[in-house]
């Protein structure tokens, strides 16, 4: 990703009027992946970005387990699809989680 994930005139809600899909997906991926900040943007190129953000650190044993703190996808599918894989792998490190 280039510059800041969250940059971009639709860095918290895309507007309603422009794209109703995107504002469903975005609050589906919000309520359903609360433990992640998760934001829709247009790129410099006119291109949709979607990132998530954990909105904890994670320890150094989640991090070799392949968790990660920052993921996105070029659509809501995509990125649905990285969230559901660090959720589970969230879920098999929870001994580790949430960090003391």
């Amino acid at each position: 990703m280039t510059g800041t994930p969250f940059e971009g005139p639709w860095a918290g809600s895309p507007p309603e009027n422009d794209h109703p899909l995107a504002r469903r997906q975005l609050e589906v991926l919000r309520s359903t992946y609360p433990a992640w900040e998760i934001h829709f943007r247009i790129d410099a190129a006119g291109a949709p970005r979607w990132t998530a953000e954990l909105r904890r650190p994670i320890t150094a044993q989640l991090t070799a387990g392949g968790v990660r703190e920052r993921i996105g996808g070029p659509d809501a599918i995509t990125l649905a699809s990285a969230l559901a894989h660090q959720s589970s792998l969230l879920h098999n490190g929870r001994t580790a989680w949430p960090p003391a």
